[in-house]
């Protein structure tokens, strides 16, 4: 099985026309709080080795729910069929958001939400 990429898969979503604007915001508020928390944590310079694995580590049960949410949304053949999974897609987005931003603040390293929505 070929590995999937989480930022393929944001931009498989963002090119879709079953989503909405609330997920494209959603998007952007994720692209940028997760480019800031590697930034933040490559300049940090207190960060172990170790520490940085960890935060990587825990970001991929967040990229993990979204992937599993836009294959569900993917799989249907129009919008009507897929309304509950776009909710559910909009949910994974935002609970990947705030999850960052959690991981960020338990390694003391500043990362803010965009506020797009």
């Amino acid at each position: 099985m070929e590995e999937v990429k989480p930022n393929e898969i944001l931009a498989e979503v963002i090119l879709s026309k079953k989503v909405g604007t609330s997920h494209v915001r959603l998007i952007g508020d994720l692209i940028s709080v997760d480019a800031q928390l590697s930034m933040a944590a490559l300049e940090s310079g207190s960060l172990l080795l170790e520490q940085m694995a960890d935060i990587a580590e825990a970001v991929l049960p967040l990229e993990e729910a979204y992937i599993q949410a836009w294959e569900e949304v993917d799989s249907e053949p129009g919008f009507e069929e897929s309304f509950l999974k776009l909710k559910e897609l909009e949910r994974t987005l935002r609970n990947a958001v705030e999850g960052v931003i959690e991981i960020a603040q338990r390694y003391q390293l500043s990362v803010s939400r965009t506020y797009l929505d």
